[in-house]
């Protein structure tokens, strides 16, 4: 297993939609911690889900974050993942994704998204 860098909780702040193509539904949202969290800090970013509107109740797609920290030391770091979400059960996705980030170089995230708390929490791990 990666050596693990820190875990994480953020909390929905909005979610707008947009069409893409012609039954797509593109759903990004915004998340923010509330507070520092371990190696971060502060952290902001976006989810970006895409959806068929053929498939409404379909149980997994892809998916994308991009965001960024304010370091407790006053340093700004910025990252992108990309990868999948499958739902498990009532209102919750499994989220895994790879990506990088300026403090840490190539990561891997595994995470879950509440869809009724309205969290979405998780690992990062070194790639």
């Amino acid at each position: 297993m990666s050596e693990k860098i820190a875990d994480w909780v953020l909390h929905h702040v909005n979610t707008s939609y947009e069409r893409k193509g012609e039954k797509g539904l593109r759903a990004v949202s915004n998340w923010k911690t509330d507070g520092d969290i371990e190696h971060y800090g502060a952290g902001f970013g976006t989810l970006v889900v895409e959806h068929d509107m053929n498939d409404p109740n379909a149980t997994n797609g892809t998916c994308s974050w991009q965001g960024e920290a304010f370091l407790p030391n006053g340093d700004r770091l910025m990252g992108y993942f990309d990868g999948t979400w499958e739902a498990s059960g009532g209102n919750v996705w499994k989220v895994a994704m790879e990506g990088w980030d300026s403090l840490d170089g190539k990561l891997r995230l595994e995470g879950e998204i509440s869809l009724a708390e309205l969290t979405f929490s998780g690992t990062n791990y070194r790639a």
